[in-house]
């Protein structure tokens, strides 16, 4: 989605280089931790923005496994129910893994990344 795309490929390299020209000049932080604490600030925006979302994508899963279909208005009127229930919380609800779990793999794909291109600059270098 742009919503990932903008704030995953985008903003946590932006964000990891000034996170590394602030802490990580200082040594006091690998490219690793700094990668961490980069993915650690995106992931709870990238949750904020895509989980209404993943939500209504939820509700609509758990009615089809009971046996119900349920339509996208009535997923929606359900969302505003829970809404109405619990405030923002009612979209929100069982985020805390999902922040976790962003963390984790925004950082373990960077650092993928980050290897794979300096693998690929080693091996340019040799030729």
């Amino acid at each position: 989605s742009l919503a990932s795309a903008m704030l995953g490929l985008v903003g946590q390299p932006r964000l990891q280089k000034y996170v590394q020209k602030q802490v990580g000049a200082t040594g006091a932080l690998s490219g690793t931790a700094t990668n961490l604490v980069a993915s650690a600030v995106v992931s709870p925006i990238y949750v904020f923005v895509t989980n209404p979302l993943s939500r209504l994508e939820v509700i609509m899963q758990t009615n089809s496994l009971k046996g119900n279909s349920i339509s996208t208005v009535a997923a929606l009127k359900e969302l505003s129910t829970d809404m109405a229930k619990f405030g923002l919380a009612g979209i929100f609800r069982g985020q805390g893994i999902g922040i976790a779990k962003a963390i984790v793999s925004l950082t373990l794909f960077h650092e993928g990344r980050i290897f794979i291109t300096n693998q690929f600059k080693q091996h340019n270098l040799k030729q």
